[in-house]
């Protein structure tokens, strides 16, 4: 059996390299492949990877996949997921991974073990490098109503798994049969955010529900606070790598409510995610929701 990795790189050499690094070490008694999509990285990530390719250790290979430059994360998955498609075999397990996290060495085999064994998508929790019993991440929760997605609390659950109803690519386990058929993330529609979401929730359709690994983790800066959206609120609602992008919202909505009338989407799109970001334009309505923000901050700190 073999456990597939799957990583979308793109101009973080250094980081890239650790990434790698921490793969070569796990502690995992089977083969290893790993499949990196560079996405047209000018920094010197592409003949790096080559370099560490020709010394992967025994069991382990590495093989990069190049982009032009406006792949973004969902067509390079993509492109990983054709790579490795005709390979997978039955009890393989395919794994997709950011390179910014650190990886513990037993992390691959817990996720292939709990993936195998409860037929399952398998999500590892986001710790903090710096302190890591702290959590960052565990998740995922869906508000149809506002159509929005909202972190789960960051406090573990007494169970060692939790069900989830969407998972991140960050660090994710797919059994190998997930991609039968032809299944593969939809970078037509959602070319960047929320693209492993959707696949997540397509995948689970074919009869494997999403768990997250409470006791199984990556490690992380805590990037899960802060916001490098553009400022420009047009940018925001439109541009390819913005978590606001409304395209991106419609396009996974259609697949988490397939039954919701489009004309109701659209109303509940216009309302919770246009309509907002649109009233940002003006500095009255900004200034009375920094002081509301304020507001409930203060009040929950007193509470």
């Amino acid at each position: 059996m073999t456990i597939h990795v799957l990583t979308p790189v793109h101009n973080r050499c250094a980081v890239t390299e650790k990434f790698v690094d921490d793969l070569y070490s796990q502690e995992i008694d089977e083969d290893l492949r790993i499949v990196i999509v560079d996405d047209g990285s000018t920094d010197g990530t592409s003949d790096m990877l080559l370099k560490r390719a020709e010394s992967a250790p025994p069991r382990v290979n590495l093989s990069v996949t190049k982009g032009d430059g406006s792949w973004w994360w969902a067509r390079s998955m993509a492109a990983a997921i054709e790579t490795c498609r005709h390979d997978l075999e039955v009890g393989d397990v395919v794994v997709f991974m950011n390179d910014d996290i650190s990886v513990p060495r037993d992390t691959l085999a817990a996720l292939a073990s709990a993936s195998r064994e409860r037929n399952a998508i398998v999500m590892a929790s986001v710790r903090d490098v710096n302190d890591p019993l702290r959590l960052l991440d565990r998740g995922a929760l869906l508000d149809p109503r506002t159509l929005s997605v909202r972190p789960r609390p960051n406090e573990r659950s007494p169970h060692e798994f939790t069900p989830l109803t969407v998972a991140s690519g960050r660090s994710v386990a797919y059994p190998a049969a997930t991609f039968d058929r032809g299944l593969t993330v939809d970078h037509r529609h959602l070319p960047h955010h929320l693209a492993d979401f959707e696949f997540s929730v397509r995948a689970s359709r074919r009869g494997n529900p999403i768990l997250l690994a409470e006791d199984t983790c990556v490690l992380s800066e805590d990037c899960f606070s802060s916001s490098q959206q553009p400022r420009n609120v047009w940018l925001r609602l439109t541009h390819v790598s913005s978590p606001d992008r409304i395209l991106s919202y419609w396009a996974f909505w259609r697949t988490v409510l397939p039954e919701l009338p489009r004309t109701s989407l659209l109303f509940r799109l216009v309302r919770y995610r246009l309509l907002p970001k649109l009233l940002m334009l003006f500095p009255g309505v900004r200034a009375l929701i920094q002081r509301r923000t304020n507001a409930k901050s203060a009040n929950a700190e007193r509470n």
